[in-house]
This record gives structure tokens, sequence and C-alpha cells, in this order.
């Protein structure tokens, strides 16, 4: 091989290298603004039909780019991992990519936590904003196809399929709200599974999904009910606000408490309690008296 040889195929390989840390860095920007509006909503922010369009347009165009780039994972696990957004292009190594946390802050253990709920992050959006969409049912129509026929359908709990199942379930009261029956059957075995067992699941992810099934399911409410004092406590308690300790101490969760708790009846005055960082740098739920 000549020197001119080495020297092209080195820029090729540069080339490819520096279109991977691009397409990172936008897959990481996603994530992130997918973390954003989900915590505008959790907080009850306002987020403009200008906004929404453009989410949904950065969404569609990682589903559409990647549509075709994730072919070994089909081929490997036809079922367990996602058919259209990946953190990452380098499909063909999963220990090339990079587990990311979940809305609510706890980091997954496995790839198949993490990269399931990004993609599920991210289609819920588009269900929820978007559904009448050609392009958009359609990725939504093989999603759900893909999960009926993977582990989730019959409530796997094995390794993370637990806190999946979780995810899987917020995602669906978005996409199919009319499938009370559904909702039910998975809610049922995840309250089971979590009041019989030790093993763990994202806690707060789960007060985040009961907050928002509360309004039409009684044992949603049955379990904020069963757990409110617990609730109350830690609403009040300071939090020391730590950016590198994303799992335990995340202000977001004060708001994920709020909200549970204000579908009680007892509790409904919380809907005007405050988050506030104190002058000590910790993070208290106030009651406006």
């Amino acid at each position: 091989m000549n020197t001119e040889t080495l020297s092209g195929t080195s820029a090729i390989h540069k080339k490819i290298k520096n279109q991977l840390i691009i397409v990172r860095r936008w897959n990481e920007m996603l994530h992130k603004r997918i973390s954003l509006f989900n915590h505008k909503i959790i907080m009850n922010e306002l987020i403009t039909e200008t906004e929404k369009e453009r989410l949904i347009e950065s969404i569609l165009w990682r589903c559409k780019y990647q549509n075709n780039k994730i072919i070994y994972w089909r081929e490997k696990d036809k079922y367990l991992y996602p058919h259209f957004l990946l953190p990452t292009d380098e499909e063909s190594r999963v220990e090339r990519s990079k587990k990311i946390r979940l809305i609510t802050g706890e980091l997954p253990r496995t790839f198949l936590l993490s990269h399931n709920a990004y993609e599920l992050e991210a289609l819920r959006f588009l269900a929820m904003w978007k559904l009448d969409d050609f392009d958009i049912l359609k990725f939504l129509e093989c999603t759900e196809e893909r999960l009926v026929h993977s582990c989730f359908d019959s409530f796997c709990v094995d390794g993370e399929c637990v806190g999946l199942s979780l995810v899987l379930l917020r995602f669906w009261n978005t996409y199919k709200p009319q499938d009370i029956e559904t909702i039910n059957s998975m809610l049922m075995k995840l309250i089971d599974h979590t009041l019989n067992n030790t093993s763990k699941i994202p806690s707060f992810y789960l007060w985040l999904t009961l907050s928002e099934l509360a309004d039409k399911s009684e044992l949603a409410n049955e379990i904020i009910l069963k757990f409110s004092q617990d609730l109350y406590k830690l609403f009040q308690k300071g939090w020391i606000v730590n950016p590198n300790n994303a799992d335990r101490y995340n202000p977001i969760r004060k708001y994920i408490i709020k909200n549970a708790l204000s579908k009680l009846p007892k509790f409904n005055y919380l809907k005007d309690a405050e988050v506030i960082i104190s002058n000590d740098g910790r993070c208290y739920g106030r009651f406006n008296t």
C-alpha cells in the first residue's frame, strides 16, 4: 500500500470519526431537549406551538436518519431494542454507546432500559402532539408491533425489564389512552411486583407515571394515598442540589411529588405549592399560606 493510499484511508477514517462525533452530539442535544420539555410539562410551564413543531421536526429527522442505520439491532434482537432511535450511530457495538439517564434522573444499569427509554420518550411526544401525521403514525405502529412481540407484553421481571415496563406504560397512556384494559393490567402487575419484591425500579419515574394516571385510575390514587405521608415528608425535606449526583438530588423530583400528592383531595392545596432553592443551597417544597 503506497503513501497516497494510506493518506486517503486515514482521511476517510478521520471523516467517519468526525461524523460520529457530530451525530453523538445531535443525539445528546435531542435527549436534553426531550428532558427539558418533560420537565416543563411537569412544572406546568408553557410550551409554545413553535417549540412543539421544532421538537417534532428534530425527532422526525433523527428517526428517518437512523432508520436504515440500525439494521444490526434488528437482526440481533428483533424486538428488544429500538427500530428508529438509538443514542449512537455505532450500532454494531453496544459497548460504545453511552447509557443516558431517565427524565427523572435515574441512571439505568442496562442498555435495554437506557436505549428503549430514549426512543419511547421521543415517540411519546410525537403521539402527544402529531398523531394525525402519516409518517409519525407509521413509526408508532411499527413500535407498537415491536413492543407487542417483546417480553414487555407479558411483563418480564428479568433485569431492568420491570423498569422498562414502567416507561412503556407511560408511553402507552399517551399513545393509546383509550386502551384502559391494557393500561390497568400493566399498572396492576407493576404495583404488585413493586410491593412484593425487593428489586429496584426507577421510583420517581413510578410516581411520575402514577400522577399522570391518577385522573382515570383508582389504583393509581390508592398507591399514592398509601405512601402519601412518606411523599409529604420528602416534599418538605431539604435536598442539597448537586448536578453531579442527579440520581439523588434532582429538584424536578419535588415537582413530581407535588403533582402526585395534589391528585388526592387531602393534598389538593399542594397545587399552589412552590419548589425553591434556599440560601443554604438546598431544595425545599414550600406551601403558600
